[in-house]
């Protein structure tokens, strides 16, 4: 025997030793499939590749299609800012501080003193943080709008501000357009709101950007006329955007309650919108919408409603009122908890429709599971997840896909 063989080096016939090679994982065939156009439904299955010829995009098949990600909130960058009386501050007040910070550095303002007052817009036109001074409770800082008053208590229209740790009040109760935060910028993204109270008496927050995220808030009820109010109302968004991880209460008659509602659109929207485990925790009155889209002026939607929670409704948790349903690329609906009291289902489609789109639905847990007439399921096969009012249309038959081409290139 070769002295340079052994029993874990299996020798050649020369005597030397074989090279050892590595193993090799098994992979199931992948399956391609090719074709002139996007690939439909219902073609293919999960783990399958297609190619549009057409264009040379790629796709791949996966069980239903995957929501964006929270992001993580920046770190500031620039000069810390303090902003206070009570403290020995350079700044008295919120608007002076802001015109002092520098508009490239990202700057971090502050905020030192429990209370607040503003009679006028705040106005935010440069990237920076505005902080309260104790992330443990947001209401230890609290900016109140005061008389005479103004119809928006902070307008942001800088890309990339971030406002995080307080309470701001707007219980003046204007028209209909008295907001307590404004992102106005068509072109603009980097907006994150976290870990505030926003208590309003019409619109919490006003969204008019191309990309926002909202998270670990909670909205309260700061009128006294029993109006209707629209915690976040979104006007605009063409990005990733996510409200996730909210609380809201109902406190105003009930049907005045809407936590988010798409309306008075100012473009197109685009993009994709997550609005995920949020949930009503006080019902002093009933929840009227969930979410609620009565304009369709939008262009390849991704819809996502996942894993929120209502206590208490007066009305469809989820209301698409003469919808386009063309306008979705689909619309997602996994893991929520409703009440489903008046008997729509989960989404309703009210009024009328025109077009159709997927609907990639599970998990979701109604209350109450079934229909009252003339309402009935919208989907194929039936379940309670899409209602339409059989009494002024005809069924919408929306199709329950089982699978979704993900879109590589």
């Amino acid at each position: 025997m070769n002295n340079n063989c052994s029993h874990y080096s299996p020798c050649c016939p020369s005597g030397l030793p074989f090279p050892l090679r590595p193993q090799v994982p098994q992979v199931p065939d992948l399956t391609i499939l090719t074709g002139t156009g996007a690939p439909t439904n219902s073609i293919g299955s999960i783990g399958n590749v297609y190619i549009d010829l057409s264009t040379g995009n790629l796709y791949y098949k996966v069980q239903q299609p995957t929501p964006p990600g929270v992001r993580s909130i920046p770190s500031f960058t620039g000069t810390t800012h303090h902003v206070g009386i009570i403290q020995p501050d350079p700044y008295k007040t919120i608007q002076t501080a802001i015109d002092a910070a520098t508009t490239q550095n990202g700057d971090i303002l502050i905020l030192d003193d429990p209370a607040y007052t503003t009679s006028t817009t705040i106005t935010v036109t440069k990237s920076l943080t505005i902080q309260g001074h104790d992330p443990l409770n947001p209401a230890a800082t609290t900016i109140t709008m005061v008389a005479p008053g103004a119809l928006v208590m902070m307008e942001i229209t800088a890309p990339s501000v971030v406002l995080k740790d307080m309470k701001i009040v707007q219980p003046l109760i204007q028209s209909d357009n008295a907001v307590n935060i404004e992102l106005n910028n068509h072109t603009a993204t980097g907006y994150y709101i976290n870990n505030c109270e926003i208590s309003s008496c019409e619109v919490g927050i006003g969204v008019n950007v191309a990309e926002f995220q909202i998270t670990g808030c909670t909205f309260t009820y700061a009128g006294v006329a029993g109006n209707n109010y629209r915690y976040i109302s979104i006007h605009f968004t063409s990005g990733a955007s996510i409200i996730n991880g909210n609380s809201f209460v109902s406190a105003s008659q009930d049907s005045a309650c809407y936590f988010v509602a798409v309306t008075n659109l100012t473009g197109t929207i685009t993009g994709k919108l997550l609005v995920s485990n949020n949930e009503q925790t006080i019902a002093l009155f009933k929840l009227r919408h969930l979410f609620d889209m009565e304009e369709f002026n939008a262009n390849d939607f991704q819809l996502f409603i996942n894993n929120n929670t209502t206590i208490s409704e007066n009305n469809v948790p989820i209301l698409l009122n003469a919808p386009a349903l063309g306008i979705f690329r689909f619309i997602e609906v996994i893991g929520n908890h409703v009440m489903n009291s008046v008997g729509k289902g989960l989404i309703g489609i009210d009024v009328s429709y025109t077009g159709t789109t997927n609907i990639y639905a599970s998990g979701n847990v109604l209350a109450n599971p079934s229909f009252t007439a003339p309402w009935a399921s919208a989907t194929v096969p039936p379940s309670p997840d899409v209602g339409y009012r059989s009494s002024v249309m005809t069924n919408p038959s929306l199709p329950l896909a089982t699978g979704y081409w993900l879109p590589l290139i």
